[in-house]
């Protein structure tokens, strides 16, 4: 098993990956492309399960969004759903044209807004092959209905049209304790950001302009359309994506399955479940991805 450095343009930026190569196969072998959720880049966490699918034999492409990570783009630290979904889009296609690669055995992994990206991505590509949707943050109404202080939300809506009326970058911080001025305010928000990512020069904050979008962001509707077979992975004491709607999804989507772990949002890096969990994601994978005799 080998990792190397790739990278794909998205409208002449360069968006950074890795490849995670299994060793000693002689045909194309299935690839999955993963993309991570809110500030959060390829090196946190995704290297242990990038590794883990290639020991089983099946490629993995882990990347970066554009504004985010070893990815180009100013301002940095910039959040737009659309650009996101674009950059998804643009490393599937990639996937498909890498060397010892099957193009027709594409899966998407994504974690927490990832998770929802990839689901959103499979609704809108029957190429798709498999899903897994890893604590995903399915609905962003029901997640913006979730009760906050006024003085926060406030705050949040006026740097999000300060930056809209100046068009310079009014960043908001990502994560806080709850009730705190964050993006994500929860108990385990900011103690597992920088338990994760806190050693990759993760930065607390992100450009406040694009989060008018994530409340009509519901990838939960779209599960309808989407034909491969979807692991959606739940974590029992997750308190930063609305739990329901994910069993909603479970329902929505038609070939679903929902696999329940007594974890937080960020349990499923730690040494205590990563096991569990990513063996749950390396059998459905080998099931639906990886060619038969790899």
């Amino acid at each position: 098993m080998g990792s190397s450095g790739v990278s794909f343009e998205v409208d002449g930026l360069r968006c950074a990956a890795t490849v995670y190569r299994p060793d000693r196969v002689h045909a194309p072998v299935g690839c999955v492309v993963m993309g991570h959720g809110l500030s959060l880049t390829r090196e946190d966490g995704i290297p242990g399960y990038g590794g883990r699918f290639a020991a089983a034999r099946i490629a993995a492409l882990a990347f970066d969004y554009r504004h985010w990570g070893g990815s180009e783009g100013d301002p940095r630290r910039r959040f737009s759903l659309r650009r996101q979904l674009e950059d998804w889009r643009a490393a599937v296609a990639f996937a498909r044209g890498l060397d010892g690669v099957d193009p027709t055995r594409i899966a998407v992994w994504g974690m927490s807004l990832g998770g929802g990206h990839a689901l959103t991505v499979a609704a809108s590509d029957p190429g798709i092959t498999a899903v897994v949707a890893l604590v995903p943050m399915t609905d962003g109404l029901a997640a913006t209905l979730k009760p906050a202080p006024p003085r926060v939300t406030m705050r949040i809506i006026g740097r999000a049209m300060r930056e809209t009326i100046t068009r310079r970058p009014a960043r908001v911080p990502v994560a806080g304790v709850e009730g705190s001025f964050a993006v994500l305010a929860a108990s385990e928000a900011l103690p597992g950001f920088e338990r994760l990512a806190g050693e990759n020069g993760w930065h607390n904050e992100v450009t406040s302009a694009g989060l008018f979008a994530l409340g009509g962001y519901r990838p939960a509707r779209q599960a309808a359309h989407i034909e491969a077979p979807v692991l959606l992975q739940l974590g029992e004491r997750d308190a930063m994506v609305p739990l329901r709607a994910i069993e909603n999804t479970r329902r929505r989507a038609p070939h679903a399955q929902l696999l329940r772990y007594p974890i937080d949002h960020f349990g499923c890096f730690w040494p205590e479940q990563f096991d569990t969990v990513c063996s749950d994601e390396v059998e459905f994978l080998r099931r639906h991805v990886r060619a038969a005799g790899a």
